[in-house]
Order: structure tokens, then sequence, then C-alpha cells
């Protein structure tokens, strides 16, 4: 019998082994991460801050405000005192925003200009008006003068508007009272003078005294302005509660 001869093994192949897999780690939801949270904590910080000297800063300029107020009232109420006087001694108010000064004066004009009266029948009285004028002007302008009202407004932070008002108010009555005055003494000149002379001079008397009401009215107009930017009148004139 045949003896079959071994076989030649077969050689094996190395197999190549495949790449490891590699870790894939789990993402985190994103709130569940900790820099968005920290991000987010680092913006609402730096909100609360700025909320919070945006508030100190609020705080304190309505205080400065209230402040600046309150000295405003303060001035306007002194300038008040000091004026209210004044005016009071050339005639008197005439509600809600106006002032009647030296009605006798512009009551001697008109009877000097009415033609169906005498003027020298009457020529005493319309003189006694224009040298009653002539004193009381004076004495007011005087006054006015000796009202120092930059010592009450200057370097005290208050607005140019209101420091303008105050300063205009007395400068327009000074003017006033001079021109009251010069229609005084035209006033009594027309009354010792005859036919077209009159006329003449009764004619400058009225333009004058129209020019010196016009003033005092603009005068009285800043006044109460400066009443009312310190919040002692509204806007009718009328006293406010605070400003009682």
């Amino acid at each position: 019998m045949a003896i079959k001869g071994k076989s030649k093994s077969r050689s094996t192949r190395a197999v190549t082994r495949g790449p490891k897999p590699a870790y894939q780690p789990v993402r985190r939801p994103l709130l569940a991460r900790r820099g968005p949270w920290l991000v987010l904590a680092g913006v609402v910080g730096t909100l609360v801050v700025i909320g919070l000297v945006w508030g100190f800063i609020a705080e304190g300029n309505a205080n400065e405000r209230e402040e600046i107020e309150r000295r405003m009232a303060d001035a306007i109420a002194q300038y008040q005192g000091e004026l209210e006087p004044i005016l009071n001694s050339v005639g008197q108010p005439v509600p809600p925003l106006g002032f009647e000064a030296f009605a006798s004066l512009t009551q001697a004009v008109t009877d000097l200009e009415d033609e169906s009266l005498d003027p020298s029948a009457d020529r005493r009285a319309i003189v006694t008006r224009a040298d009653d004028t002539i004193g009381l002007a004076g004495t007011a302008l005087g006054a006015l003068e000796g009202l120092d009202e930059l010592e009450l407004i200057q370097g005290k932070g208050f607005s140019e508007e209101f420091v303008l008002y105050v300063i205009n108010s007395k400068a327009q009555l000074i003017r006033s009272m001079r021109l009251f005055r010069e229609a005084a003494e035209l006033v009594k000149l027309a009354a010792d003078a005859e036919g077209r002379q009159r006329a003449i001079l009764v004619a400058r008397a009225r333009g004058v005294l129209d020019v010196a009401t016009e003033l005092f009215g603009r005068g009285y107009s800043d006044y109460l302005e400066a009443q009312s930017k310190a919040r002692l009148v509204d806007a009718d004139g009328i006293p406010t509660s605070t400003g009682s």
C-alpha cells in the first residue's frame, strides 16, 4: 500500500487589525456646561453694577435739582419781598397776569385828550396827578436801583433763563419809572399850554406813557416768569401750594 506523503501545510497570513475605536466623549447639554454660566454670570454682574451706578447718578442728579429749586425759591421769595412793596406803591395787580401802574396819570392824559373838557378848569387836579406820579415814580426808581438782584442769583447754579428773567424784570421796571416820570412832566406842561402847543404836548405825553406802560408790563411779566420757574406761581400767575 502506498503511503501518502505529508502534505505541505498552508502558510497562514497575518490579518491586519483595524484601528482601535477612538473614545468619543459624550457632549454635555449647553445649559449643563460651566463656561456659559460663567459668561452669563459675568454679564449679569456687569449689568447690576451699571444699574447701581446709574441709580446713584440719577439719585444724585435728582437731589441736586431739588437743591437748586430750593435755592431758586428762596432767592425769588427774597426778591419778591423787596419788589412787591415798590410795585404796590405805584399801582395794583389786575388778575390774572396784569398790573395797572399810575392809573391817575393815565386819567390825566385822557382828560387832556378829551376836547369836550376844559383843561383849564381842571388844571389843578391834572397837575396834582402829575406831581403825585413824579414823586411816586422817583421814589420807586430809587428803591429799584437799590435792589441788589445779582446778590440773590449769582453763582448759585441757576439756569440762564431764570437769571435773565430776574435781571430783565428789574431793568424794564426801572426804565418804565423814568418814562412815567417824563410823561408826568409833559402832562404838567400841557396843562399850562394852550391851543396847538397843548395838543403837541398831550400827544407826546401819550406816546411816552404808552411806552412806559409797555415796559412796565414786560418787567412785570418777567417777574412772574421768574416766580413760575421757581414754582412759586403757576402759568396763570396763581401761587402754588408749595410756594405759599
